[in-house]
């Protein structure tokens, strides 16, 4: 099966791989702050998200012809292949078949959905699913082609080409295109239920990469009156340190990029706060901690002087070497010398040896710093590929 006057109209052309295919996952979230506390208010206009992937096309000869054809004779609408959910068949396909055997664990597939069998640009066939199991798919209708062990699945998209697919020929047979579709399907993906919960919200507990230096800052509501004259006056309002912080993230295999896509859904864009630890050791434990204890001492880092259980200062996450975490709330401070003594919330559960601490982090309530999340694809989702998220620190609600 090819194209046809009626027929499915299929961007069969492969994206180039050497450069990264960029798909954006875009909430739309209503946030509103009041300067006099910095309590902000953040309202979800999408439950799902709007999806959209970048990619080019290098080609050559015959695939260059069929581009430009395509994008000249066709301005609607297209079913684009989910290009990282690109899976090779692992057996033969006769002509007549109702099922395919592939794996659909983290692939785009869903009941009501299309697939693309594909074998070259102008040899390919559409098929609709009706159940997706584990073990693979089952079709609306027979196969009308026979398709050999090998031939590549993908999960396909109705999508909307954007008109900024200018093309670079480095001669009159070949070139480079960088085309962006955007997906008009309701793109559904679940969230994350195993993570721990800290006073009803969830924590973030998985280390981010630090290939790329991360970076952290602080800010404060303030407003600058400022005549020209004199020095502007600098009157602050909120009584917080809102902190910023990016963290990258490298996914490598089809089990971690569905964990970031899952995250990605449950912070559903701005809207959704989780404790975000910072990534950095803040504080030092100095001895070893029986069952029970709820004072624990620590080096000296001026966190009864400059901490002082401020909200966004006061929580904890106390994380073992064998992954083991403890959260806490900080009640009270104290210091001596080199030495301070915090006070816990609530005793702990475990002993707890000075050197099999990893790391003491304080935690912050933080949501996306923007609706709007990049995931680059260096290979297929069996792959490779990155992901940057900020984060921006709100006024705990508790």
């Amino acid at each position: 099966m090819s194209f046809s006057a009626n027929g499915p109209r299929v961007f069969p052309v492969p994206a180039d791989w050497s450069d990264a295919i960029t798909e954006t996952l875009s909430w739309a979230t209503n946030y509103m702050q009041a300067s006099a506390s910095g309590v902000s208010q953040h309202c979800s206009y999408r439950s799902d998200p709007r999806r959209s992937f970048e990619f080019s096309v290098k080609c050559e000869g015959q695939q260059r012809r069929v581009v430009d054809m395509l994008l000249a004779g066709h301005g609607g609408r297209w079913l684009v292949p989910i290009w990282p959910d690109a899976q090779l068949i692992p057996a033969r396909l006769p002509v007549g078949s109702v099922e395919i055997a592939c794996r659909t664990n983290g692939f785009d597939f869903f009941v009501g959905g299309q697939a693309l069998l594909w074998g070259a640009v102008n040899r390919w066939e559409v098929v609709t699913v009706t159940s997706v199991e584990a073990e693979g798919l089952s079709l609306a209708a027979a196969t009308a082609g026979t398709w050999p062990t090998g031939t590549v699945l993908f999960p396909l998209r109705r999508a909307q080409l954007q008109d900024s697919a200018e093309e670079s020929l480095w001669h009159d047979n070949a070139g480079i295109r960088s085309l962006t579709f955007d997906v008009l399907d309701v793109c559904q993906w679940p969230s994350l239920v195993d993570l721990p919960l800290y006073l009803g919200t969830p924590v973030l507990n998985r280390w981010a990469d630090w290939t790329d230096q991360p970076k952290a800052s602080y800010a404060r509501l303030r407003e600058v009156l400022d005549n020209d004259s004199a020095a502007p006056l600098t009157v602050p309002l909120a009584d917080f340190a809102f902190r910023s912080q990016s963290t990258q993230w490298k996914l490598f295999g089809r089990e971690e990029h569905s964990w970031l896509r899952s995250l990605a859904y449950t912070l559903c864009g701005r809207s959704t706060p989780i404790w975000l630890p910072s990534y950095t050791s803040d504080l030092r434990i100095t001895a070893d901690l029986a069952v029970g204890a709820i004072e624990i001492p620590i080096e000296w880092a001026g966190y009864a002087l400059f901490g002082a259980q401020a909200p966004g200062r006061r929580d904890l996450r106390i994380e073992l070497l064998d992954g083991t975490a403890i959260h806490r709330r900080i009640t009270g401070s104290v210091a001596s010398n080199d030495v301070e003594v915090i006070t816990l919330d609530a005793p702990l559960d475990i002993s707890v040896s000075a050197s099999r601490v990893r790391a003491v982090q304080i935690m912050s309530l933080a949501t996306l710093a923007s609706d709007q999340v990049e995931i680059r694809h260096a290979t297929d989702a069996d792959g490779v590929a990155t992901c940057t998220l900020g984060f921006a620190s709100v006024v705990p609600h508790v």
